[in-house]
């Protein structure tokens, strides 16, 4: 069963937090993203139990978490046009891939030396990796290929057969992973699509290219994930009695739930994965069903999540 403490900030619940990770056990913390499965980055066993819990396969890379940018620099390169795009967007949802630099950092949880690497928007989460020193690993906090979390009821609910030390800070901020890049000589790949667009990386990296068919080597980059238990239809508007209806803009009589009734995309991504948590634990329905989601900003990350989802 797992256990779930609200968040504050007494001294005692950080050394309580402090000493599962120095012990090796995994903890879940929020951000403003995702919920994460946190374990301390410089160890290989505390990653093989976050692979075992999530179920996951070992070539899915994990994103390490920092505190700042020195924590950033002193255990991986941060060269020229990575730390721009660092000062801009950290603390936040953006991950750079970076070559490791300290030999703390094992050398299996990377891909020949790079690494995924951010620094979250949340200042509990933060105040823990300051206060334990050492990076860490922190992919979602789901089952391979299921639904991302956005409160701690969610990650309760995917792990409630064990006993998980779950933190719970509210509702995430931003409600989709980090957007994902990598620069490999003055060539930008988005590996995977979040909050931070193409066009506000551009805007600091004019001179930048734009290479296709990223490599999907990384946290929550497969071909199939994001995935409820029910069959997502996507592009829906006319959705069928038993189905679930989550619509996107003027109400619906159908609608299940509305992900933005004002036509917010930033509301709508907020809302994601907690409304196909919902509509895919009610019995009533067989099936979910997705309005159209327009291809926009961060409308162009929440139909690569549907995308995967569906399929």
């Amino acid at each position: 069963m797992t256990i779930i403490v609200k968040k504050n900030y007494s001294s005692s619940l950080f050394k309580i937090i402090k000493e599962k990770l120095n012990n090796l056990e995994l903890v879940s913390l929020p951000t403003e993203t995702v919920y994460g499965l946190a374990g301390l980055g410089t160890k290989i066993e505390s990653a093989k139990k976050i692979y075992k819990l999530k179920e996951r396969p070992l070539h899915k890379k994990l994103i390490f978490h920092c505190s700042d940018i020195k924590m950033v620099k002193k255990f991986f390169f941060l060269d020229q046009e990575n730390e721009i795009l660092a000062k801009k967007f950290w603390p936040g949802p953006l991950t750079l891939i970076l070559k490791r630099k300290s030999f703390l950092i094992p050398k299996t949880l990377t891909i020949n030396n790079d690494c995924a690497v951010r620094i979250p928007k949340n200042d509990f989460t933060v105040s823990v990796i300051k206060k334990v020193g050492l990076p860490i690993v922190m992919p979602s906090a789901n089952r391979f290929k299921k639904l991302s979390p956005i409160n701690a009821k969610m990650v309760s609910e995917q792990f409630k057969d064990t006993n998980l030390f779950i933190i719970d800070g509210g509702k995430c901020n931003i409600g989709l992973e980090s957007t994902l890049v990598r620069i490999i000589k003055n060539k930008l790949e988005i590996i995977r699509p979040g909050k931070i667009s193409l066009k506000q990386i551009k805007k600091e990296l004019p001179f930048i290219n734009l290479k296709e068919n990223a490599e999907r080597y990384f946290s929550g980059t497969s071909k199939k994930h994001y995935s409820p238990n029910k069959k997502i239809f996507l592009n829906i508007k006319k959705p069928a009695s038993n189905s679930a209806y989550l619509n996107f803009g003027k109400k619906h009589k159908k609608e299940f739930r509305n992900l933005s009734e004002k036509g917010s995309l930033d509301e709508a991504a907020k809302n994601l994965y907690h409304f196909i948590f919902l509509a895919d634990q009610n019995q009533d329905f067989k099936t979910i069903s997705i309005a159209p989601i327009p291809n926009r900003n961060i409308g162009e990350a929440i139909n690569d999540r549907l995308m995967r989802a569906s399929k």
